[in-house]
């Protein structure tokens, strides 16, 4: 299910959104209240699969998310994880997400909520504390 969320590399998605999108899909939120959180960036794999985060867990976070493209979360400081989201308006700024694994970052985007999945459409992403 995460993995659908992410647009892929090189393609032109934007054609495919068009007036009626949230119409047409019933199951996806519409963006919402912009927001700024900060927390440290997960793999979502290793993390649910067995709960694997912090500076111990860097490199293999790291080749998750750089050679695997598996989903990236963030772990708030209150415990929950929200699903990054490579926003279409500003996809270039996700890419340093995957350099970034395990570390405590500041994410200012949009909160979307789909099928009680929450997630936030990154307009960027900067190390914690710049």
């Amino acid at each position: 299910l995460a993995v659908a969320a992410f647009a892929h590399e090189g393609e032109d998605h934007g054609k495919e959104h068009g007036k009626g999108h949230a119409k047409e899909n019933s199951a996806a939120a519409a963006p919402g209240e912009a927001m700024t959180v900060t927390g440290e960036v997960l793999d979502l794999s290793c993390y649910l699969g067995h709960a694997s985060k912090g500076k111990e867990h860097q490199k293999c976070a790291k080749a998750c998310l750089l050679d695997k493209k598996v989903p990236a979360g963030l772990l708030t400081a209150d415990g929950s994880v929200l699903l990054l989201v490579p926003d279409h308006k500003y996809e270039k700024a996700f890419k340093p997400v995957g350099e970034l694994a395990a570390q405590t970052v500041t994410v200012r985007g949009r909160k979307v909520v789909s099928g009680g999945l929450p997630g936030i459409l990154v307009e960027s992403v900067e190390k914690a504390g710049k």
